[in-house]
């Protein structure tokens, strides 16, 4: 007889996520999104969007990928990324 854990594990299920979600410049997110460019650089200077920036006065991207995770964390799925196989 196995332990609760164990029960648990045999009826979770594994699914494995690979969205192609490249990097978008805020320019680019706004015209997706069909926002303003101004509505989206206050979003992403509000911090209501996550965004990437290699070093101050670079282009700066909205991250895509971080926006999933985040989605599916609120939505209560144990999110795991393998670092091991990606790396930031």
């Amino acid at each position: 007889m196995g332990t609760q854990n164990e029960a648990q594990n045999e009826q979770s299920t594994t699914v494995v996520i690979q969205p192609d979600m490249l990097p978008l410049t805020l320019e680019a997110y706004a015209r997706k999104t069909n926002q303003t460019i101004r509505a989206v650089r206050d979003q992403a200077n509000k911090g209501h969007i996550p965004t990437i920036q290699r070093k101050k006065g670079a282009t700066v991207y909205v991250n895509q990928a971080a926006m999933i995770l985040s989605s599916l964390q609120a939505a209560d799925w144990d999110v795991r990324v393998p670092l091991d196989q990606f790396s930031y």
